[in-house]
């Protein structure tokens, strides 16, 4: 069999899906020796990233996967005719867009979240629009759908009316490098480097209204007086879209420099943070899997997180968990938690055990079992 997949979401700074895509590789390049892979990118990525094995070739392109309009246009008029020149016999778009005109060949999409139907208010009206066309036409063409999470599954089943028998669920998982420091690691030097000058509560994820950061910021200035000064509220990633009520909110509140915002940082300082954080604390509005709270499970920090969509499925009972729209709750849970060594002792371990049980092998052996099905 000959696999195409579009790995043009590898891009510096990567997002969630970048990870997606990347860890599905490196997988698929360790377990599977028989099938041929026909990789798409518009960067180095492919050089830098992976193994040069005789079984995997990549095709360059100019065309970038953020141009919605232009590449969309791009992945539905040409890219067909090229994975016919190439023989490509199933097509993986790994994020949410496959060719629309695919003739001679089987197709497979992962759709990662249908955020543009269920918080269209957390993103720009065109995207939503955009999303909303693009994704009906997906579904209704495509022969597998991959949902990371039963909650997703269930959003393509209410909002796009998808058949259940075209979508398969298949766990996202982390690399184990997110995983506790050894015993004695000095934190100092993280910490310097940021500026972190006390225990802190970290919150990692694009700067946007889905990650519900201002009732994070306002839930954590209620908490303050409880928390005695012991605690900062670390924020962890770039710019996203929409963020500037973020900004005016994060400049209200950070009178004492209490709450840091720290930009895109490097994955080796994520881990990092995520090390020698006290708590993790993730309200967001939306998930449709939600890799930071694995992340910081793995890393052996308790979590808080929200009571919905995806959440509550993936964390198990490995976290404390929120409604995300009630400021008091949050924050309420925020003083729980530095409070209670017994209670942050116990969500480490539990968030240990959890995070375990999600295997990027077990993706890509799922993975490859739906190409199979559909070949």
């Amino acid at each position: 069999m000959k696999i195409g997949l579009d790995i043009r979401t590898i891009n510096k700074p990567k997002s969630g899906v970048g990870y997606y895509v990347t860890n599905l590789i490196r997988e698929f390049q360790s377990i599977d020796a028989t099938n041929e892979y026909f990789m798409i990118s518009n960067n180095h990525s492919y050089e830098s990233e992976f193994r040069n094995l005789s079984n995997f070739t990549n095709f360059k392109t100019w065309i970038s996967n953020e141009n919605h309009i232009i590449g969309d246009l791009w992945e539905s008029f040409y890219l067909p005719r090229l994975l016919l020149n190439k023989n490509v016999d199933v097509f993986h778009g790994p994020a949410f867009m496959i060719p629309l005109r695919s003739v001679g060949f089987r197709t497979v999409v992962t759709i990662h979240d249908v955020v543009a139907f269920t918080r269209t208010e957390t993103v720009p009206k065109k995207y939503a629009l955009y999303m909303r066309i693009l994704l009906k036409q997906v579904v209704r063409k495509v022969d597998k759908i991959i949902a990371p999470s039963i909650s997703t599954k269930n959003d393509l089943i209410k909002y796009l009316n998808t058949p259940e028998e075209k979508i398969h669920v298949v766990y996202n998982a982390v690399s184990p490098k997110y995983s506790p420091a050894a015993p004695g690691h000095d934190y100092g030097e993280i910490k310097r480097k940021f500026g972190i000058r006390n225990k802190y509560i970290l919150f990692a994820g694009n700067l946007e209204p889905r990650k519900n950061l201002i009732r994070l910021m306002e839930a954590f200035n209620m908490a303050l007086p409880k928390l005695s000064g012991e605690y900062q509220l670390v924020i962890c990633g770039k710019r996203g879209w929409l963020y500037q009520d973020i900004l005016r909110t994060y400049e209200k509140f950070n009178l004492n420099n209490e709450i840091i915002l720290t930009n895109y940082v490097t994955e080796q300082d994520l881990i990092n943070l995520y090390q020698s954080a006290d708590i993790f604390a993730f309200p967001t509005l939306y998930e449709g899997f939600g890799f930071p709270p694995l992340e910081a499970m793995g890393c052996g920090v308790p979590v808080i997180t929200s009571n919905v969509s995806s959440l509550p499925e993936i964390v198990g009972d490995a976290a404390v968990l929120v409604n995300p729209l009630d400021t008091g709750e949050i924050s309420e849970a925020l003083v729980t938690m530095a409070s209670s060594e017994a209670l942050r002792e116990e969500l480490k371990e539990k968030g240990l055990k959890r995070s375990a049980l999600f295997s990027w092998k077990d993706t890509a052996r799922k993975t490859l079992d739906i190409y199979a099905s559909v070949f």
